[in-house]
């Protein structure tokens, strides 16, 4: 039978009283997440000079720090998702960020916790919501919204609300604390999205500190729109990329409601009975899209990628007076993790359904070995699984990664580490644990095409093999050393050697895919030109195809070819691009045979600079 909708249980809840709990001690729970939040940004972490968190630094020497903390999704809606239900998305139906409403079927943390007596509040970006619709009139708009509105928080188990991400928001109550009539309602806050977001924050706990509560406080931070909030922004470094000094004003502002929202807790005295978590919700965009001025350092790749750089965070858990203080744990857990934590120390039967794992008994010592045998991925063209120190990482139909997360730090995951041939016996046992998995899933199998986007993150941070760029001309934009600058021209489907003062690819046996070499983050408008030096054995067609600003794939059209002669003498090849708009990716085409590349250029006719890749001199 199929329960009743969380929006049904709210409009009944205030008639029916809460069942009697005596499960101790019921601790408060409060379950934070940052949005895009690099791995690196945490002055705990250790990793970046610039960062300043004393808060949170604060919260991990009085909590645990999880030096391997995951969450499930490396994108926001999935890993939102993830987190409220403690379970794997994947199984129903919220993969990616295209993919929502969270469906009312699914019980939330809000509605597991309420038999236990909790009241429960969201605060800020929520993102499980239907996506708005456009091009419908405003009747139409009106009962869509209010349609909508049962997919909020308010219908999801929650009794209080200010959600939204930035000054609009759905809310029960107003910004002083007060209890809105007629909620919920539309209201505008002008001050920068974290301060209200805090306030909102310590407003619940104290009309609630003498009740248990489970807020979720969702800070739209430092996720673009990028903001210069005061008086963070002025204490920043004005040597840095603006993109940067922006993030870590941002960081601070959430940083600051934190220390808010524990000194409440202080002076409530409830400290001690508080279990908090603080969790990123997937890696910063460093490359592809809109730099958030994040850094994932040391890890490999970014928001969108199953390497560590998407999916690892920023992860504390502080309890004080339970939890060890100053505890750094080591063995990998998961976002999932939360809920089960939640419901076990509520005094809630075990559930099953949950994919997440109490994680106190472990960090009391209580439970020996690791809490997950394995921990799994599924998002657009990838599926990955980590066991132990592997992380097995398929991309498309053909390419395949067995990488030894037991090495140095931001080395582990390139492609030079790629393990998958030297220990073909652990890459078949991972394969076949995440195939068993996924035929758990809706849809089972694991992706079957290869994904435009997800090729180029790997060929920007995983593929390092190539000829390294260079910008001549107006500067590229800065990028907190993350700049297309100082990337590389990155091989497929073929195989490639670097030579003293040349690239030599020779095509993939298999003969399955025609061999290109591939460069993304370009900012050049065109039209332009492709100017290639190489040396061909066989000849045939040389070619570039072109992706604009905007667009997912690389549309038949936006290619030119040309026939060249096969020689044992290098040769200076020119193509003539009419690409309209920003070219932000490009793939030079190989004739057939062995190619040994000496240089490709692309020049742009707007003045938009030259990019350059070279070996050795002509």
């Amino acid at each position: 039978m199929r329960r009743i909708s969380g929006f049904l249980l709210v409009m009944l809840s205030g008639s029916l009283p809460a069942p009697a709990f005596t499960a101790e001690p019921r601790p408060n729970i409060i379950l934070i997440y940052s949005d895009d939040h690099g791995y690196a940004d945490l002055g705990a972490q250790g990793v970046d000079s610039d960062i300043r968190t004393p808060h949170l630094d604060a919260l991990a020497r009085d909590g645990v720090r999880f030096h391997r903390g995951y969450v499930s999704a490396p994108q926001c809606v999935p890993s939102r998702a993830g987190v409220i239900t403690g379970r794997y998305q994947q199984r129903f139906g919220v993969e990616d960020n295209s993919q929502g409403p969270l469906p009312l079927a699914e019980l939330t943390l809000a509605e597991r916790l309420k038999p236990a007596g909790y009241v429960s509040c969201q605060i800020g970006k929520w993102h499980l919501e239907p996506p708005p619709r456009k091009g419908v009139g405003k009747a139409s708009k009106a009962e869509s919204e209010g349609a909508g509105r049962a997919f909020l928080p308010l219908g999801q188990g929650f009794e209080e609300y200010c959600t939204g991400p930035m000054n609009t928001l759905v809310a029960s109550h107003d910004p002083g604390g007060n209890r809105l009539a007629n909620a919920p309602q539309t209201l505008t806050d002008s001050r920068f999205r974290c301060v209200w977001q805090a306030d909102a924050a310590v407003n619940f706990i104290d009309r609630h500190a003498k009740d248990p509560f489970f807020l979720y406080l969702a800070f739209f931070a430092p996720h673009v729109p990028l903001e210069s909030p005061e008086p963070w922004f002025s204490r920043t470094d004005p040597t840095l990329p603006k993109e940067r000094r922006q993030a870590l004003a941002m960081i601070a502002s959430m940083d600051d409601g934190i220390g808010r929202i524990r000194a409440k807790l202080g002076e409530r005295g409830i400290d001690k009975n508080t279990l908090l978590f603080f969790i990123g919700d997937n890696g910063a965009p460093t490359k592809e899209g809109a730099w958030d001025g994040s850094l994932n350092l040391p890890l490999v790749g970014e928001k969108g990628m199953l390497t560590d750089g998407g999916i690892r965070v920023p992860f504390i858990a502080a309890w004080p007076g339970t939890l060890p203080a100053g505890m750094t744990y080591e063995n990998p857990v998961i976002n999932l993790d939360v809920a089960a934590t939640a419901v076990a120390l509520a005094g809630l039967p075990q559930d099953d359904t949950l994919d997440g794992v109490n994680l106190v008994p472990y960090l009391l010592g209580e439970t020996a070995g690791e809490p997950h045998a394995a921990l799994f991925w599924r998002w657009r063209s990838q599926a990955a699984i980590r066991a132990e120190h592997w992380k097995y990482i398929r991309v498309g139909p053909e390419e395949r990664y067995l990488f030894d997360l037991s090495g140095p730090e931001g080395r582990s995951e390139l492609a030079e580490n790629n393990l998958i041939t030297r220990f073909p016996e652990i890459a078949a046992g991972l394969e076949e644990q995440l195939m068993a998995w996924n035929a758990t899933l809706p849809p089972p199998g694991l992706p079957r095409e290869s994904n435009a986007q997800d090729d180029m993150f790997y060929d920007a941070h995983v593929k390092l093999t190539g000829i390294p760029v260079t910008k001549r001309g107006k500067e590229p934009a800065a990028m907190g050393g993350a700049s297309a600058a100082g990337q590389n021209w990155v091989v497929r489907n073929a195989a490639a050697v670097v030579n003293e003062d040349t690239l030599r690819i020779s095509p993939d046996t298999k003969g399955k895919q025609k061999a290109f070499v591939a460069f993304s983050g370009l900012e050049n408008r065109g039209p332009g030109s492709a100017t290639v030096v190489l040396r061909s054995e066989l000849g045939g067609q040389l070619g570039v195809a072109w992706r604009l600003d905007g667009q997912k794939d690389f549309p038949p059209e936006q290619s030119v070819r040309e026939t060249i002669g096969g020689s044992p003498e290098f040769q200076t090849v020119t193509l003539r691009l009419p690409a309209e708009g920003k070219v932000i990716h490009l793939r030079l085409l190989l004739p057939d045979g062995t190619t040994e590349l000496r240089r490709i250029e692309f020049k742009s006719t707007s003045g938009d600079g030259v990019w350059e890749g070279r070996f050795g001199s002509e």
